[in-house]
C-alpha cells in the first residue's frame, strides 16, 4: 500500500497515532474506541496523512494538490495541541511553541494563524464543526488527506425560483448567461410559480410566460397564500413539485437565489447525506440567542442540531427529495404563528434583538429546521462573496450574492430593487472600488451587453409594475410551446426519526384571510 504521507508529517502522524491507541485502551468496548480502532488501522496502513496548507487555503484545496482527498474523520484526532505543536513547532520568531490557543472556534480551525502567531484549537466541534472547506485569510491548516478514490461522473443541475415579474426578468436571463459563462456543469433550470393555487389547486399555468423559449423552465402551481401573503413559500413548493413530477436524474443539485450570479463553477461531488452550504451570518453557539430559541420551538423533541447555514446549497438529489416537503411545512409552521395565540414573541421580529427577522427569514429557517429534523448536516464552505461587504476577491469562492445595495469609490448605489436595475448600473466602474463590487458591476455589463432587454421590457408591457405578478392573461406566450400539465402534488408522510410527531405535505388549516 502506498503511503500518503510525506516525511514531514512523521512527528504529526507519530502524535496522532499515540492518541489513538491510548483512546482504544482506555475507552475499550465503546464506540469510541471503535471509531479510534478504524481510524488506527487507515494510519499505520498509510491510507492517511497529514499536509500543511498555504495561509487562506482549505483542506479541499491543500489535499487535491497532492492528489487527494480531505477526510473529515480526522479533524477530531487532530484537534489538539499536541498535535498542532507536531506540525508547527515553531513560531515566526523561531522559538518553541509551548501552548495553544482554546479561545476560538471556527470551520477552519484548528491550525496556525497568521496574524497572532498562535496555535489555535477549535472549541465548539459541535456548533462550528472543522470541515475540509473551511478557510481563512490568516488561517494555515494541517489536513488530513486520503486517497482520492476513482473519479465518478457527478452531475449537477441548478435551480432558481421566481415568480413572472420585470424584477425577476432581468435576473432569470442574466442568470442563464453566467452560467453558461462560469463554466458552470449540467443544465439550469428556472422554477416559475405560475398558475394554479396550491393545495387547493394543484395545475400550474398551462403555457407559462414570456421567456419560455429563452430559458429553460420548469412551472409550478403558486402556493395559495391561504395562511398569509408571504412569497418565499414559492420556494420550497416549487422545488418539491420539481422533484417530484419532472424527471431529474443529476445527482447533485445546486439550489441558489436568482439574485447570485456564478462567477466560477461549483465541482463539489457531494455524497448522499453530506451537503454543502454557506456560512449563515448567524450562529446557534449561545442557546438563549433568538436563532436558538426558534429552533428549538419548532423543532423540540426531534432536531439534534442546526446548521447555520445560507445559500447556496449543494445537495445531493435524493436528500433534498426528503427535505424539501418538510422545507415548506416547517415554513407553513412558522408563518402560521404570525397571528393567533401560538404568536411569536416580540423579539423574534426585531432587528434590536436579531438580525433575522422571522417575518423574513421564515423560509430560510424552514429549510435548516427540515435538515435537523432528518438529521442531516452541512459542510460549511465559501460558496458566496457579497458585494459591498466582502472587498477582497477570491476567484475560489464560486458566487456573488448581490442582495444588499452596494456603493462605487464615488459613492454612487446600486440596488437589485431599483426599477431597471438590469439595464441602469455604474459604468464604467470607477477607480478604487473595491474588487468585488468590481466584478459584479463587470458581470452585470456583460450580462447586459450579451441578452441585452426583452420587447416586454423596452415597450413597458409590464402593466403590473417592477415588482408587481404578471398573471398572462392574454396567453401570450407562443402557441406552439410544448407544455403538458404536471400532475398534482403527491402527499408524503414524513416519520420523524423520534416518531411521535407526522408530518404531511397536506391542506393547512383554515387560517384569517390573507393579508392585503
Amino acid at each position: 500500500v502506498r503511503a500518503v504521507g510525506k516525511p514531514g508529517s512523521a512527528a504529526v502522524m507519530d502524535v496522532v497515532v499515540k492518541a489513538l491507541k491510548d483512546t482504544v485502551a482506555q475507552k475499550a468496548g465503546t464506540a469510541t474506541s471503535a471509531e479510534a480502532t478504524e481510524l488506527l488501522s487507515d494510519a499505520q496502513a498509510g491510507r492517511v496523512g497529514f499536509h500543511k496548507g498555504l495561509v487562506g487555503r482549505s483542506c479541499s484545496d491543500v489535499c487535491s494538490e497532492v492528489a487527494l482527498k480531505c477526510n473529515d474523520r480526522w479533524f477530531h484526532s487532530i484537534n489538539r495541541c499536541d498535535v498542532q505543536m507536531a506540525g508547527w513547532p515553531q513560531d515566526q520568531d523561531g522559538h518553541y511553541f509551548k501552548e495553544c490557543s482554546d479561545r476560538f472556534y471556527g470551520h477552519d480551525l484548528p491550525g496556525h494563524q497568521e496574524q497572532m502567531d498562535e496555535l489555535l484549537i477549535n472549541n465548539d466541534m459541535q456548533g462550528f464543526p472543522s470541515t475540509c472547506g473551511g478557510r481563512g485569510d490568516f488561517s494555515a491548516r494541517l489536513c488530513p488527506c486520503s486517497y482520492s478514490y476513482p473519479a465518478t461522473t457527478t452531475t449537477f443541475h441548478t435551480v432558481f425560483n421566481v415568480q413572472s415579474k420585470q424584477y425577476f426578468e432581468w435576473q432569470s436571463r442574466y442568470n442563464i448567461f453566467w452560467h453558461k459563462q462560469s463554466g458552470q456543469s449540467g443544465p439550469v433550470t428556472r422554477l416559475l410559480s405560475m398558475g394554479g393555487a396550491w393545495p387547493t389547486d394543484a395545475t400550474p399555468h398551462p403555457k407559462g410566460d414570456h421567456l419560455m423559449n429563452e430559458v429553460r423552465t420548469h412551472i409550478a402551481p403558486e402556493y395559495d397564500y391561504s395562511i398569509d401573503s408571504y412569497v418565499a413559500y414559492n420556494k420550497p413548493l416549487a422545488i418539491t413539485h420539481w422533484l417530484q413530477t419532472a424527471k431529474v436524474t443529476e445527482d447533485v443539485i445546486i439550489v441558489i437565489d436568482p439574485d447570485c450570479a456564478l462567477i466560477s463553477p461549483i465541482t463539489s461531488p457531494v455524497v448522499e447525506g453530506k451537503p454543502q452550504a454557506n456560512q449563515g451570518y448567524y450562529s446557534f453557539r449561545d442557546p438563549k440567542s433568538i436563532e436558538m430559541q426558534i429552533a428549538q420551538h419548532y423543532c423540540k423533541g426531534i432536531c439534534k442540531h442546526f446548521d447555520p447555514i445560507a445559500v447556496p446549497v449543494v445537495v445531493h438529489r435524493k436528500d433534498l427529495e426528503k427535505i424539501a416537503p418538510l422545507w415548506l411545512k416547517y415554513t407553513e409552521d412558522i408563518r402560521r404563528d404570525r397571528k393567533g395565540p401560538n404568536k411569536w414573541p416580540i423579539e423574534w421580529n426585531d432587528n434590536r434583538w436579531t438580525v433575522n427577522r422571522i417575518e423574513w427569514v421564515a423560509e430560510m429557517f424552514g429549510y435548516l429546521l427540515a435538515a435537523a429534523h432528518l438529521d442531516i448536516r452541512h459542510e460549511i464552505v465559501d460558496l458566496q462573496m457579497v458585494p459591498s461587504v466582502h472587498k477582497k476577491l477570491n476567484l475560489r469562492v464560486p458566487i456573488l450574492h448581490f442582495h444588499v445595495r452596494v456603493e462605487t469609490s464615488d459613492h454612487r448605489f446600486w440596488n437589485k430593487g431599483n426599477h431597471g436595475a438590469g439595464q441602469k448600473f455604474p459604468w464604467p466602474v470607477p477607480a478604487g472600488t473595491d474588487p468585488v463590487t468590481t466584478r459584479l458591476l463587470t458581470a452585470l455589463h456583460d450580462a447586459y451587453e450579451a441578452v441585452g432587454v426583452t420587447d416586454r421590457t423596452s415597450k413597458n408591457k409590464w402593466v403590473s409594475g417592477y415588482t408587481g405578478v404578471w398573471s398572462n392573461p392574454d396567453n401570450e406566450a407562443p402557441e406552439d410551446l410544448p407544455h403538458l400539465p404536471a400532475p398534482p402534488l403527491q402527499i408524503i408522510p414524513i416519520p420523524p426519526p423520534a416518531a411521535k410527531r407526522v408530518l404531511l405535505i397536506a391542506p393547512p388549516t383554515p387560517q384569517e384571510a390573507p393579508d392585503a
